[in-house]
């Protein structure tokens, strides 16, 4: 009983500790993985600029150099290995975590300090200053302001103790005291300022991924009330039409060539009425080939011309937008096939490369014209559509399969 109760009372005293630092408050799954990704790189150049500098210090006074910065090789080695493994990571497309980032900014401060030191404590005229965007980075990171000055407190305590240890100390006599303290007020105001600043943005940040989360379910709830709906009806009202043309026979000519246009209208109609369907699958989250299986099958129903997908290498991660995008360009390619190709076969080949995506929509139809690209503003929006995904739409008049072949390719990291 007795050690349950110190059990108790000890997840309470951390649990109060957290919540005076205000750590209940912080993320600590990676809400914005591409946000955290931008700061990694810049804490990963600002160390290549420093390391750079050095080197150029060495380049510029080999004589004197190690005599002058042999204190300072430990923590320049430790600082070129340990940001030659967080590029790694970076160029490896390895996840970046706030814990990886924090334990990264904290090194570097126990590495300046060991620089401080070694360059004779606060006599040194400018080492202090990379304290700065060393705070700005733990300002960034966490969304506490509490812990961000915590961590202020921290750089401020080990500046201190350096300061008054390391090298001549303090000259009271020259009032060094006041420039100590103006330092250590100007880190805890670095540190609140942008702090500040990085909730304020992450505020709007968040805000606009919940309009956006808005947007997909109502994008969802819109897909479903068409299927249930409108599609439907659609769907009816094609199949009496079929039926009408069956019992029509060829008694009447234009009777039947009246029956048969509506029935392709309707067909026409009830395949554009597929698009929001299965997009709201698309923001469901569901993967690009799945989607466009689904399609592709509906195609087939709907149309009775024969589609299939076929896809090479690992689908990889893409956002809402660019699945969005990529299902439309492929909805507008087989729309185009239906319609003006007379195709008797459409494929959909979805390749994915280290390097880039290419979904591509080959049909055995008659081709594309010459003035193709005036004719209707599809092929302009489907190009449209590529340039935002920093691709380009390929567009060959006689492809693989005879007929028209269309070809978007993006690149990879823009995915």
């Amino acid at each position: 009983m007795a050690q349950g109760s110190h059990h108790r009372r000890g997840v309470q005293l951390v649990t109060r500790a957290a919540q005076v630092l205000g750590m209940t408050d912080w993320e600590r799954h990676d809400g914005d993985p591409d946000g955290l990704r931008l700061i990694a790189r810049t804490f990963v150049w600002a160390r290549w600029l420093i390391v750079a500098f050095g080197l150029v210090l060495w380049v510029y006074r080999p004589v004197d150099w190690l005599e002058t910065y042999a204190a300072y090789l430990p923590g320049l080695l430790l600082l070129l290995a340990l940001n030659g493994y967080t590029h790694c990571r970076l160029a490896t497309k390895q996840a970046v975590t706030r814990g990886w980032i924090l334990l990264n900014a904290t090194v570097d401060v126990f590495i300046l300090s060991g620089a401080v030191a070694a360059g004779g404590g606060f006599g040194h005229s400018f080492l202090h200053l990379l304290y700065y965007p060393q705070l700005a980075g733990y300002a960034v990171v966490l969304t506490s302001f509490r812990l961000t000055m915590a961590c202020a407190t921290f750089v401020a305590v080990l500046y201190l103790a350096v300061s008054l240890t390391a090298g001549d100390g303090i000259d009271t006599a020259a009032a060094e005291e006041r420039t100590l303290v103006a330092r250590m007020l100007v880190m805890y105001a670095v540190a609140a300022i942008v702090n500040i600043i990085a909730r304020f943005e992450r505020g709007r940040w968040s805000r606009a991924v919940e309009r956006e989360r808005d947007l997909q379910r109502e994008q969802v709830e819109f897909s479903q009330t068409i299927h249930d709906t409108t599609a439907q009806s659609a769907y009816m009202i094609g199949l009496g039409v079929d039926t009408a043309r069956a019992q029509a026979g060829d008694t009447n000519p234009e009777l039947a060539a009246t029956l048969e246009a509506i029935s392709r209208l309707s067909r026409s109609a009830i395949w554009e009425l597929r698009h929001p369907i299965h997009m709201g699958g698309i923001y469901e989250g569901r993967a690009l080939s799945s989607a466009l299986s689904s399609h592709a099958t509906s195609f087939t129903n709907v149309t009775s011309v024969p589609c299939e997908l076929t896809q090479t290498g690992v689908e990889p991660p893409l956002s809402t937008e660019s699945r969005g995008l990529l299902f439309s360009i492929a909805h507008n390619a087989l729309t185009n096939a239906f319609r003006h190709a007379e195709a008797s076969s459409v494929a959909i080949h979805l390749a994915c490369e280290e390097e880039e995506l290419r979904l591509s929509v080959l049909d055995d139809g008659v081709g594309l014209p010459a003035d193709y690209a005036q004719r209707g503003r599809g092929f302009e929006n489907m190009d449209t559509y590529a340039r935002r995904l920093g691709g380009r739409l390929v567009v060959e008049q006689r492809g693989a399969m005879g007929g028209a072949t269309l070809t978007c390719v993006i690149p990879t990291e823009r995915g």
